[in-house]
């Protein structure tokens, strides 16, 4: 049982990659040199803590289909992101616009943003991946998001 269920979970950062990428199909976007905003780098919550996170599963899914990949997350330590994983986090202030936004770790920071801000780093009509289901749903699409939960 324990090996089934560690099974399942080391296969959840390519699962979350495919149905992001399913997601951007369906909402027109072309895969090849789109750009994905992940939100959260670390293991978990309001936590600085980056052993073991498998957020390094979805963004390296993601780029072996030619997706760039931008992360932010203010509670990793930028030189130990690159250090550790070979991915230097940004600010929030600078995202670009993406074709989709994975929400891989809800730090309060994050759920503390409202839908209107989420929407404004994501092109119109752009996909939400919301891993821990921690964002009101009906808000984001009402702000225009095609709107995924595990």
């Amino acid at each position: 049982v324990i090996l089934a269920g560690r099974r399942i979970n080391d296969g959840m950062g390519k699962f979350i990659a495919e149905q992001t990428i399913k997601q951007m199909i369906a909402a027109g976007c072309a895969i090849k040199g789109a750009k994905v905003n992940v939100l959260g780098l670390t293991f978990k919550e309001d936590c600085a803590d980056l052993r073991n996170s498998k957020v390094i599963d979805i963004i390296h899914e993601l780029q072996t289909y030619g997706v760039e990949v931008i992360v932010t997350d203010p509670d990793a330590d930028a030189d130990e992101a690159v250090h550790e994983y070979g991915v230097r986090p940004v600010k929030w202030a600078e995202l670009p616009k993406a074709d989709a936004i994975v929400a891989a770790v809800a730090h309060k920071s994050y759920k503390a943003l409202s839908a209107a801000d989420l929407a404004a780093k994501v092109v119109a009509g752009g996909a939400f991946i919301d891993v821990k289901a921690a964002f009101d749903q009906k808000a984001l699409e009402a702000a225009g998001l095609r709107v995924w939960r595990l």
